[in-house]
């Protein structure tokens, strides 16, 4: 049974919140134009942000997730921060969620543990000058090469590494998983602070192998923790052209399929894990999620993903979140559109529950929408 059932009941559908970074820029004029995107507002304007997570709260959501997205040393180094101050705004990204929360079970007289927070983590592509969570193409050793444009029509850009490139696989999959490592220390070793969050929503990423690094990451901080502390978890995927971003060997072709994107998230050594990393321990994560992806791609992909989990059986039943992110300025139809998918998904019978909220561009008034949507299946 998954972790989360420790949050919310088993088989349920919760509302999450919505886009935080275009809700900052849109209605409280936040500039989210820096390496640290809507982290920029923890230094300029934090009371924003928690009028920002009230917004989602007062629209129904029972879940946020702080402000911490594009939040590593790396992105804060380029914005001009020193180590300790990154330490410091990453973690204030927490504290003010949990702020937000107070505020409003005191104003809407609810239980405060009626509202969870999910510290939000995107992919290490998200960290890059040049942002490459909808792609995978890393620079080693994160990935097979860096990204070129123009692209070299002789060598062209690709997010997998060949067959004869195992070693650099395994160094590949050990950088990934220190990477995010590294972020999670920062919130787990103050106690507050982790002692603030409910869960852990890793974001938008595009390859298997980092799916396995954060899998991995999350072994080596449980492993340092009383069994008490470890929070449930969840890995959200990007479907952003339709097709999980990670190519196949170039010999097969393609893209990742979604038992081969499965098999990434659920098995015990994922199949495709390579020699250097089978010895690694790899925890199962307590959902499968897509985000920042457009609908109509979360559709397929949630139907594909629910065909596979069928073939498995019953015993694997898994949480299924979602945050697809809205192309115009049309809620309810963005609302109905979701909701169908939900319904859908509900029918298959494979899923524990169900997370479903919004991304990029969507605010409070499409969750307002989806509630309504929500509350009519």
């Amino acid at each position: 049974m998954s972790n989360l059932s420790k949050l919310f009941p088993s088989g349920s559908c919760v509302l999450i919140d919505a886009g935080l970074g275009s809700t900052l820029q849109k209605v409280f004029h936040v500039d989210t134009a820096s390496s640290i995107w809507s982290s920029e507002a923890l230094v300029k304007c934090p009371e924003s942000i928690i009028e920002a997570h009230l917004l989602f709260l007062k629209a129904g959501a029972c879940l946020i997730e702080t402000a911490s997205y594009q939040g590593s040393f790396s992105t804060y180094a380029r914005a001009g921060y020193s180590q300790d101050d990154a330490i410091r705004l990453m973690r204030s990204s927490v504290t003010l969620a949990a702020e937000a929360r107070s505020r409003f079970a005191a104003e809407a007289n609810v239980p405060i543990d009626s509202v969870k927070i999910a510290l939000s983590l995107a992919s290490y592509g998200a960290s890059l000058n040049r942002a490459h969570e909808y792609d995978g193409y890393y620079p080693p050793p994160y990935g097979p090469q860096a990204y070129v444009f123009p692209a070299d029509p002789t060598n062209p850009n690709r997010n997998a590494f060949r067959a004869d490139e195992r070693e650099q696989e395994v160094q590949s999959e050990d950088a990934l998983t220190e990477f995010h490592l590294e972020r999670l220390r920062v919130y787990a070793e103050d106690k507050q602070t982790w002692r603030s969050l409910d869960a852990l929503a890793f974001e938008t990423i595009p390859l298997a192998r980092e799916v396995r690094a954060i899998r991995r990451a999350i072994a080596v901080l449980e492993d340092k923790m009383a069994p008490e502390d470890h929070k449930p978890w969840w890995v959200c995927a990007v479907y952003a052209s339709n097709e999980f971003p990670e190519e196949r060997p170039s010999r097969e072709g393609g893209r990742l399929g979604a038992k081969e994107v499965l098999a990434a998230y659920f098995d015990d050594v994922p199949n495709d894990a390579v020699a250097g990393c089978q010895n690694a321990r790899y925890p199962v994560p307590d959902a499968f999620g897509i985000n920042c992806t457009s609908v109509g791609h979360v559709a397929s992909a949630v139907a594909a993903i629910s065909e596979v989990l069928a073939e498995m059986g019953d015993d694997t039943a898994r949480v299924g979140g979602g945050q697809p992110w809205l192309k115009r300025p049309l809620g309810d139809e963005w609302a109905r559109e979701l909701g169908e998918i939900v319904r859908a998904a509900g029918e298959k019978r494979v899923w524990g529950g169900i997370l479903v909220g919004g991304c990029c561009t969507t605010g409070d008034g499409e969750l307002r929408s989806l509630r309504k949507v929500l509350e009519s299946l």
